[in-house]
């Protein structure tokens, strides 16, 4: 054997528990999730979309939209409006999860194809990094609160770094030491990290509202300035705020949203995501924007500075006074704060990417290696230029719901009108060339136009959005103030009227054997298919099967040359 042989081989994804070998369509971590690692009940999947709302960037979120001019009544009605958005795509685009224990990588195997799913599958990897190493940004800011908390030279430690890089030198040491304590939960499975969600959720909850009393008991039990100002503007500008505000709350959770089957595949039951889901986006979600701009508006009411950041305020307290109730109270805060981070970039970003890059490549990426790539190319793009001003965060929010919207409206009328909830597993883990997810040399072709007609006329706005010098018309500016709403629609409505112009053969066929071993007993009797254990040699030895058992348990169709 060669050199490069024994490294490709050592480079190489184990087959791992009850799988025989591992092909270029199939590991252990995208095959149909069964039983044993369905392990999320409600509070588990409650927990997890919690943990996307009790976040800095949830606390600061009001921020963004003050600035477009609304008022404190009508930001927390675009927050409300978008938080409904969201709950009701989540839920319908957490089907395939539910019903079939598939994600993302797999879903885009139905709606592009085999080969075409590679589109969608890289701009979720895109998006993974972007967000890990936003969000990793945040978490070292208050990273280095408990580390001022330590130390007084910390606090007003010297910087030594160009201003042209935007970034200070105890900025840089706790963007470090932030990505160096998120690499051990990595090492987790994702089915696992559940009880660290719930403990973090509960802790972070308590310390953000620990907040916002003090700093309204600071400014004499009153609210602050900011809840009754307001800025002149016609009725029609008014209006699209409305809508951008709402496309731009979407978008800063359009990839969550996208890849929401990920995370329903390990749950227990098909719909254990539905009371989560609406309490997390509804309540959670509302309330803890909320806090953060009361606190914010109070804190302004008694300093007479605007602070959004909680890091900043806890640096600030830190700076007025530096005594040991006020150092214990900053290390508390900051180290919750900075937890909370962890165990959001972990679940929500570096999972995700994991999870994308294992179908990207399955011979060579599971889970853990795809979740730690995600981390190491997090650096790459620089996300303290992120944050230098609001304007410029709600813009990246936005982009990011061009691209993703469209996906999500495929998806979603692809499953629920297009096959009407039927999908056949084992097609989708085969390159045969007569398979129902081929379509063309396998890419759907039908699909990836449709997707691509939806964002192009959101481009002109976005790029006039990130460079304001290039003009575009009033029409083209509205558009992608609504790119969210009008892309969904877009790709929805396409998606099914193509169907009825050009239909797919046999929509609703499905296997006949539970070949995976997904389903329990009870699916198997629901979905009229012979379970796993009643499946007989003679059974995997017909024309239709062309499967092999692989391993104790697993069942996965040959890669075919």
């Amino acid at each position: 054997m060669s050199f490069f042989s024994k490294i490709h081989d050592l480079i190489k994804i184990p087959p791992g528990e009850g799988i025989e070998s591992v092909t270029y369509l199939s590991n252990k971590d995208i095959i149909p999730m069964g039983p044993k690692r369905r392990t999320w009940g409600v509070w588990s999947l409650t927990f997890y979309w919690s943990i996307t709302n009790v976040t800095i960037s949830t606390w600061t979120g009001a921020s963004s939209l003050l600035s477009l001019g609304l008022t404190v009544g009508e930001t927390m009605g675009v927050i409300v409006i978008g938080n409904a958005i969201i709950a009701t795509l989540a839920l319908l685009n957490a089907a395939p999860g539910g019903y079939y224990h598939i994600g993302y990588t797999i879903s885009q195997r139905v709606v592009f194809g085999i080969r075409g799913s590679v589109i969608g599958i890289i701009i979720r990897i895109i998006l993974s990094v972007v967000w890990f190493g936003s969000q990793a940004y945040l978490g070292s800011l208050c990273l280095n609160c408990v580390f001022a908390s330590w130390s007084h030279h910390y606090l007003h430690l010297p910087n030594t770094i160009p201003e042209s890089v935007n970034m200070t030198t105890q900025q840089l040491i706790g963007f470090v030491v932030f990505q160096i304590i998120s690499i051990p939960p990595l090492f987790f499975k994702p089915e696992r990290f559940n009880k660290p969600l719930m403990v973090t959720c509960v802790l972070t909850f308590f310390a953000m509202m620990g907040i916002t009393i003090w700093a309204v008991s600071r400014n004499g039990g009153s609210n602050g300035p900011l809840m009754h100002e307001s800025t002149n503007m016609s009725s029609s500008t008014r209006g699209w705020y409305w809508v951008y505000g709402i496309s731009s709350w979407y978008g800063s959770l359009s990839s969550g949203v996208a890849n929401q089957s990920d995370f329903t595949r390990f749950s227990k039951r098909t719909w254990s995501s539905l009371f989560g889901t609406v309490f997390s986006l509804m309540v959670v979600g509302t309330i803890i924007p909320l806090m953060g701009l009361v606190t914010a508006s109070a804190y302004r009411g008694r300093y007479g500075e605007e602070v959004w950041m909680p890091n900043e305020i806890i640096m600030n307290c830190l700076e007025a006074d530096y005594s040991p109730t006020t150092r214990a109270a900053a290390f508390f805060v900051g180290a919750v704060f900075t937890l909370s981070q962890v165990c959001f970039n972990t679940m929500g970003n570096a999972y995700a990417g994991g999870m994308d890059l294992s179908g990207l490549l399955p011979k060579y990426f599971n889970i853990t290696r795809g979740s730690i790539l995600t981390a190491i190319l997090s650096w790459v793009v620089q996300p303290w230029d992120f944050y230098n001003t609001s304007s410029t965060f709600v813009t990246v929010m936005s982009s990011f719901s061009v691209f993703m919207s469209p996906i999500v409206g495929i998806i979603i009328a692809d499953f629920w009108v297009v096959r009407k909830k039927h999908l056949k597993l084992s097609h989708l883990y085969s390159n045969d060339k007569t398979g129902k997810y081929w379509y063309w040399k396998g890419i759907n072709y039908r699909n990836l136009i449709i997707w691509v007609i939806a964002f192009t006329p959101g481009l002109p706005g976005l790029i006039n959005a990130v460079t304001p010098t290039i003009r575009v018309n009033r029409g083209i500016q509205n558009f992608y103030y609504g790119n969210t709403i009008f892309e969904y629609f877009i790709t929805f409505f396409l998606t099914i009227g193509s169907s009825y112009i050009w239909p797919y053969d046999n929509v609703d066929d499905e296997d006949e054997y539970d070949y995976f071993d997904t389903f329990t007993e009870e699916e198997c009797a629901k979905k009229n298919i012979v379970p796993y254990s009643q499946i007989t040699e003679r059974d995997l030895n017909t024309d239709s099967a062309r499967s092999t058992v692989s391993g104790e348990n697993i069942v996965i169709l040959p890669e075919k040359e």
